[in-house]
């Protein structure tokens, strides 16, 4: 605000002499000082400029003024018509210049409030990807003062792993392309990640891109933990039954594309009924628990076959104490051994009493067509592993091959 009083205030002093130069001109020029009396629109324009309607028609009347004092002054007749034109046009163009101002200072201001106070992150950068203005929710979201910002690449503060994607984004600015929801991963001040949506516009005669950013950081996190207990077991934390048959869907049709067999194996806790009936639910849910562990840990070992866990082997709790587990072909009857000896050597202490665990693997095969189908393995394991429990469990059994 004092400044601009300050410059209101130059503008008046400046004005004020423009009126008395034009003044002094036009009495010493003779012939030419009609032309020169027209030249005091300037300082009018300027008084109304930087002060508004008011002021304009003010300045619209000292010129009005000044320019028919100069004639009298001379001895010089002009007709009424004249001094009504004269007092038309200076006022008239002393309001409206005035009008306008105040107009644009009133949109500007307004703006300018929006810009300060808004909630969203408002950010103007140019196609050198530069910013070139932030307004103060970037401080509050990010901890970033816009002195911090101004004049640094955008991309310097972008995750790593979004990068690529933000570029292919700013670059299609260039062809008059909006951004619309665009989300991209931003590191704050303080080391955190937190999450961005964008919506963008460029304006490629002035070479500005003009972006709004909301930080949605907790709605990702939200729709992760939902997608996130969409596919695990809430018991123990293993994939549940929906995302195993996505993954056995996936890999059958892999494997006829590439040619690559793999195995499925359906393991069941033995005595699972006995532990619930003698100890309890809470028993039987401690019971599942570690199965869980100890097929996690188990499966993670470092051996040929699982080295390729994170790729190739898929564990998920199938319902009740039955738990799947799909894997390579390639040594899948000893890793199920293997299994059989880890929860054989694994027991709990349950309210003073010594719970052994013991599981029954069945293992079905499918070949590098993706022979049998999702249903027949299925079937195939199952049977597998109920001809183990009907021999007295804690064992591993292979199905025989599809005729």
């Amino acid at each position: 605000m004092k400044l601009l009083m300050e410059r209101r205030w130059i503008s008046i002093v400046l004005a004020a002499f423009l009126f008395a130069a034009i003044f002094v001109t036009r009495q010493t020029v003779g012939t030419l000082g009609d032309a020169i009396s027209f030249l005091y629109i300037v300082p009018t324009v300027l008084v109304a400029t930087s002060s508004g309607t008011r002021a304009g028609l003010v300045a619209g009347a000292v010129a009005f003024v000044l320019s028919s004092l100069g004639p009298l002054l001379l001895d010089q007749p002009v007709t009424a018509l004249g001094y009504l034109n004269r007092a038309a046009v200076y006022l008239f163009v002393g309001g409206l210049t005035g009008r306008f101002a105040t107009t644009l200072r009133a949109l500007k201001a307004e703006s300018s409030r929006h810009f300060d106070l808004s909630l969203d992150m408002i950010s103007i950068v140019g196609f050198d990807g530069c910013f070139k203005s932030v307004n103060p929710a970037f401080e509050r979201t990010l901890g970033y003062r816009p002195q911090e910002l101004v004049g640094r690449l955008f991309l310097d503060f972008v995750h790593p792993d979004d990068i690529e994607r933000t570029e292919h984004e700013a670059a299609s600015h260039a062809d008059g392309a909006r951004t619309v929801q665009f989300q991209n991963r931003y590191f704050a001040k303080d080391g955190e990640v937190r999450w961005l949506e964008w919506t963008s516009i460029p304006l490629l005669d002035e070479g500005l891109i003009y972006g709004v950013a909301r930080d949605v950081t907790e709605r990702k996190e939200l729709e992760e933990e939902l997608e996130r207990l969409s596919q695990r077991d809430s018991l123990t934390g293993l994939f549940n039954r929906r995302r195993f048959e996505e993954e056995l869907r996936r890999q059958l049709v892999y494997t006829r594309r590439y040619g690559s067999g793999g195995a499925l194996m359906v393991l069941d806790l033995d005595r699972f009924k006995q532990i619930n009936d003698e100890l309890g639910h809470a028993a039987g849910d401690e019971a599942l628990r570690e199965v869980a562990r100890v097929l996690s840990e188990n499966l993670r070992a470092s051996d040929t076959t699982a080295r390729s866990i994170d790729s190739s082997i898929t564990v998920a709790r199938f319902g009740g104490d039955e738990f799947v587990i799909l894997l390579p072909e390639a040594g899948a009857t000893a890793t199920a051994d293997r299994l059989v000896a880890a929860l054989g050597e694994t027991s709990l202490r349950i309210d003073g009493r010594e719970v052994e665990l013991r599981i029954s693997v069945g293992i079905a095969l499918f070949d590098e067509f993706g022979r049998p189908g999702e249903e027949d393995l299925f079937v195939a394991a199952d049977r597998a592993m109920y001809r183990v429990k009907a021999s007295g469990g804690a064992a591993a059994a292979l199905a025989p091959a599809a005729g």
